[in-house]
């Protein structure tokens, strides 16, 4: 044999031993090292997940009483894995189903269908190995012609399941929310911290949003074994679910109750149709919400199974009033005289002023070109700050913002050197929560506005078309000329120099009219709870506490506090008795509305506001708080579109008093103060009050509530057996098959029902905007 022949030999039984290393390599690395993950892929090739969802917590109010619960539900399913087996692949079986649910066979069959990029809703989005849902709520008959008659159903079942029902329609919808299946982008981002499942139903809307973790629980998974054909043979696992925890609220039903039956009966005086309404009762000495009312309203059931499109339509649409819009946190609006506070307090502690002086209350004040004018061109002569409450004096504040207005080095256009400007009635008002978020525990809440020099040059920038436009064709939609004339003469100025922080804008932001100046009724109610409470800023909170499915592990929500305000406590006394005055001295603007109140028992501190809107009617505002000389609660109250303070929103805010306090009927807060403890759980799973007196019966706890048949609500049917307590497995709630539509969370806008945007000013929308006019009077 040759060297060469030698040579090749050699590098071949190289090469084929490199081989044999790198393959036995491979296979070590295949078995040994790499070995459980592909036995755990292997695994999940011939093993599949059910998921029995967990019984949802339910929702009840202070004392108890239900507010949101489950309840069961005759249920027809079908399997897609046992039916697809047949040699028809279930359309006997489908077209038999249809006659006895009277549904088309069409319908059953999209029904069945598994969702994907092209095949949309109606269809099952959850496992094939799930039985879909087909038919809720069906009969007994119904079902039992499924069960009894298996032999013409298989892969038919009727079973109870659990179906989320709010047994007082309408009644606080906007906090209460609703449910919605899990979109793919959820769990594609939040899949496996939140233990989503493709047909898991999550909140998407008020508390069932915030509170989704605690209320949902965490579903049961059965892991079952099936071969290559797809067929079930075994069960490898099963985790059973556990039931979430229950939410209980400082809200008060009875209270809510009453609220938006005044808000309802005001309404309907003003002829309903699309008009809003709102109130906001505080518990002044922890933020805690005792009511959260919005007209028009809508029923969270009409969700349950699916919203359709059309009924979907019908609640965001703004000719009906935009139901799923709260008017209460999410709207915002001028606050008129209601803004009175902000600017004594500025005038006390910033501007010099004093309880003891007097000040003319004169019938009008010029300010360049412009006249400023008492309501109707009244005069009261000299008076001191607290009768400029009582009567609701806008010359006074007028005067002190325009003062200060010059101070700040008027319009600073250019000729200086200015002082840095103190705006005080600016950080005053932001001190006091304006201009942002409360913190509330809902999704979507407004943080309204407060403009100074700075942010107005950006609204002008984005809205001077629209003055310009306004400028030259006037406001032909104003029925009275005289106001049409004064709003287009405001254009026209604003068109030119409407970047400049004039004089008008900062006399007509201390009596809280203008565009500079938007707020919500809860953001209202929250610094007139400052007030009252002697400073301090709380965190509005509608949860009270989580409580366990046994009731064993209680989480309380403490209050938080949030800040203090910039004002000494003698000041705030002042205002306080300034505010007092309002409703029971002679003169005072709501004085009127509570001749009959017994204010020698509980005296009420309030002040009316009416902020004009152009284009529309005035927003009727009412900002209050009692006992005057032991506060526990905060109402406030606003109208758009309807007139003065004391004639349509101070009548609604006393009847809220009179259910809170007895007067005149039943009290809804015995003592006039919530309850210090938590309604317990009961065995049956039913919360009792504190007290020892059971809550209202599982089933007829406002079930004639007025909530159900408010402006723009959605009735549904009466409810079947009621579950309070913790459901078993088989009773759990499975995502609807025939979802037409997932509505969007949140919907934001101005009191006016617009949705809201800009840069800066909340309610001024995006591109083309007409201008809020800066009217020239400010009315108590």
């Amino acid at each position: 044999m040759t060297d060469r022949m030698r040579i090749r030999l050699l590098i071949l039984r190289v090469l084929v031993l490199s081989l044999l290393v790198t393959l036995g390599a491979r296979l070590w690395v295949l078995q040994i090292l790499d070995g459980e993950r592909y036995r755990q892929v292997a695994e999940t090739n011939r093993v599949r997940e059910v998921v029995t969802p967990a019984t949802r917590g339910m929702i009840v109010d202070d004392e108890g009483q239900p507010l949101v619960r489950n309840r069961t539900s005759l249920v027809i399913s079908v399997n897609r894995s046992a039916i697809d087996r047949q040699a028809d692949k279930g359309k006997a079986v489908l077209d038999r189903l249809a006659t006895v649910i009277g549904a088309p066979l069409a319908e059953l069959e999209q029904r069945v269908r598994f969702c994907s990029a092209t095949v949309r809703a109606p269809c099952w989005n959850g496992s094939p190995y799930q039985p879909v849902p087909v038919a809720k709520d069906v009969t007994p008959a119904q079902a039992l012609a499924v069960i009894e008659h298996p032999d013409r159903f298989p892969g038919v079942s009727a079973d109870l399941q659990a179906v989320r029902e709010y047994p007082n329609g309408g009644l606080a919808a906007h906090e209460l929310g609703y449910l919605a299946p899990v979109s793919q982008e959820q769990l594609d981002k939040q899949g496996d911290e939140k233990g989503y499942h493709l047909n898991s139903l999550i909140g998407v809307s008020g508390l069932e949003y915030t509170y989704d973790d605690a209320l949902r629980g965490a579903d049961g998974v059965e892991r079952l074994e099936v071969d290559r054909f797809g067929r079930v043979a075994g069960t490898a696992s099963t985790t059973p679910p556990v039931s979430g925890d229950h939410l209980v609220l400082n809200l008060d039903l009875d209270v809510q109750r009453a609220a938006e039956e005044a808000l309802a009966k005001t309404l309907d005086s003003l002829g309903g149709g699309a008009r809003s309404a709102s109130a906001v009762v505080l518990d002044v000495r922890t933020g805690g919400v005792v009511a959260l009312a919005s007209l028009p309203s809508y029923d969270p059931s009409v969700f349950v199974g699916g919203v359709s499109q059309n009924d979907y339509a019908a609640l965001s649409d703004p000719a009906n009033g935009t139901p799923l819009l709260s008017r209460a946190f999410q709207g915002s609006a001028a606050a008129g005289s209601t803004f009175k506070v902000v600017s004594t307090a500025v005038a006390m502690q910033n501007l010099g002023a004093t309880g003891d002086q007097t000040y003319d209350c004169a019938p009008t004040l010029q300010v360049g070109d412009q006249i400023f004018h008492n309501f109707d061109g009244s005069s009261a002569g000299p008076i001191t700050l607290h009768q400029a409450l009582v009567i609701s004096c806008d010359v006074i504040f007028d005067k002190f913002a325009y003062d200060a207005w010059v101070a700040d080095g008027g319009l600073r256009n250019g000729r200086g050197p200015y002082p840095e400007p103190k705006e005080y009635f600016i950080h005053m008002a932001e001190a006091m929560g304006f201009g942002r978020r409360t913190g509330i525990d809902l999704p979507g809440e407004t943080a309204g506005s407060v403009v100074d020099r700075a942010d107005a040059k950006k609204i002008w920038e984005e809205l001077k078309d629209s003055y310009c436009r306004r400028a030259q064709n006037g406001y032909p939609e104003e029925s009275d000329p005289t106001k049409a004339e004064r709003f287009r003469k405001y254009a026209a100025e604003a068109c030119v120099d409407g970047y400049l922080y004039n004089a008008g804008a900062a006399v007509q932001f201390a009596i809280g009219q203008g565009q500079y100046l938007s707020v919500s009724p809860l953001q209202l109610a929250t610094a007139y709870a400052a007030i009252a409470n002697g400073g301090t800023i709380y965190q509005p909170t509608l949860a009270k506490a989580t409580v366990s499915p046994d009731g064993r592990e209680v989480k309380p929500i403490e209050p938080k506090v949030v800040g203090r305000l910039p004002v000494s406590p003698e000041i705030l006394a002042y205002i306080r008795g300034g505010l007092t005055g309002v409703t029971t001295e002679g003169g005072g603007t709501a004085t009127g509305v509570f001749a009959d109140w017994p204010s020698d028992m509980v005296p009420v501190a309030g002040k009316t506001g009416t902020a004009e809107v152009e284009g529309k009617g005035d927003t009727s505002w009412f900002a209050s708080f009692a006992p005057a000389n032991d506060p526990q609660f905060a109402v406030v109250v606003s109208i758009p579109e309807s007139g003065t303070g004391a004639e349509y929103a101070a009548p609604v805010a006393k009847e809220i008093y009179q259910a809170l306090y007895g007067v005149g009927r039943p009290g809804a807060v015995p003592g006039g103060k919530p309850p210090a403890e938590l309604p317990k759980l009961s065995r049956d799973g039913t919360f009792a009050a504190a007290s020892g007196a059971p809550a209202a019966a599982p089933g007829t706890a406002g079930t004639t509530a007025p909530g159900a048949a408010l402006p723009g609500s959605v009735p549904t049917g009466t409810a079947p057996a009621v579950l309070t307590g913790t459901a078993p497995a088989v009773l759990t709630e499975t995502a609807p098959a025939a979802l037409t539509g997932t509505a969007p969370a949140v919907l934001t806008g101005d009191q006016s029902g617009e949705p809201a945007g800009g840069p800066v000013a909340a309610g001024a929308a995006a591109g083309e905007r007409e201008a809020r006019a800066r009217g020239p009077t400010g009315r108590g």
